[in-house]
């Protein structure tokens, strides 16, 4: 049975992975690799008008050139082929193209996407006015610490706090101008204590049928995803990933963090600990900042420039990490 697409939204290391296999390992989802790749189109302007000429064939070269998108791991010259058969396209147009395909390939009827278009949402909503999105949260000391054991960069806890926080935010801001009957909240730490219980109203969500292959996702896993990902992927749920922070983050970090997302831990329903002094937590997060931001805005600043050049002139982009393909081919 076909259901309407869905798309899978939250801070990056809050679940969305783990959520995107367990719903994959469904008879009737398929929900590819992320398409990041995807951002630099989703702007008011690219979705309301139509593609052609040289715009729609550098497209087709990004496309074509792209890792993370050849990380789907099918035959997609079928695909990019009927889109450069047009003489003018859309941005929906291609997207339903691309997963439709891979949707076909995997055997199923429906598709979702997990690609953290954080800001994107209504825009999203836009081409698809049927569409459903979950929005998975986690502890965001959690988060942190998720982030910086992969990369030693994002070590700082104050950026990290306001990273997470802004990124809350934009999902906020973005889920407002869709109904709220469109939209689903979902806690990590409900989904690894309370798994059937959660799946069960995400199923309802997304009007599909409970199926109890989804609790034994890890046994695919390695269908869909690379080993450069936690090995908790390829495990079973276990409720012990939570509450990590407690043992591993330092009361000092613990403190820097609170102090500039305080209130969006308690808007979640995360405990708050009490510890150092205000004046002193405050001179210590403003030195983390002082040393950590300016790093974390670069970055950011050329993971952007670096998608739009791509797209513009048709090629690859090289400066986004996409680690490897999955072990099992299809």
């Amino acid at each position: 049975m076909k259901t309407d697409p869905f798309f899978i939204v939250g801070v990056q290391r809050s679940g969305t992975t783990l959520l995107r296999l367990i719903l994959n390992a469904h008879s009737e989802i398929a929900i590819p690799e992320e398409a990041t790749f995807l951002k630099p189109l989703l702007k008011k302007k690219r979705i309301r008008n139509q593609i052609s000429g040289d715009k729609l064939k550098n497209l087709v070269g990004f496309l074509r050139s792209n890792e993370q998108f050849q990380l789907w791991n099918f035959d997609r010259e079928p695909l990019l082929k009927e889109i450069s058969s047009k003489k003018s396209t859309t941005i929906k147009e291609i997207m339903e193209i691309m997963y439709s395909s891979y949707t076909a390939n995997e055997g199923k009827s429906s598709w979702g996407d997990k690609s953290l278009f954080f800001g994107a949402m209504n825009l999203i909503y836009e081409m698809f006015p049927n569409a459903r999105f979950i929005h998975i949260v986690r502890d965001g000391r959690d988060v942190f610490h998720s982030w910086r054991k992969m990369d030693p960069a994002k070590s700082h806890p104050s950026v990290m706090a306001l990273d997470w926080k802004l990124k809350l935010d934009f999902i906020e801001r973005s889920i407002k101008t869709i109904p709220a009957s469109n939209v689903l909240l979902v806690r990590y730490e409900d989904l690894l204590t309370q798994p059937n219980e959660s799946l069960q109203k995400i199923c309802n969500f997304l009007s599909i049928d409970f199926e109890e292959d989804m609790l034994r996702f890890h046994q695919s896993s390695s269908k869909y995803i690379g080993k450069h990902h936690s090995d908790l992927i390829f495990k079973a749920i276990d409720d012990s990933n939570i509450n990590k922070w407690k043992k591993l983050l330092t009361q000092k970090e613990i403190d820097m963090f609170q102090f500039v997302a305080g209130k969006s831990l308690k808007k979640y329903g995360y405990e708050i600990v009490s510890g150092g002094l205000k004046f002193k937590t405050s001179i210590l997060t403003g030195l983390d900042m002082l040393i950590g931001l300016p790093k974390r805005v670069f970055e950011l600043i050329k993971v952007r420039l670096a998608f739009r050049r791509a797209l513009r002139k048709g090629e690859a982009t090289k400066t986004i990490r996409v680690g490897e393909l999955p072990r099992e081919q299809n």
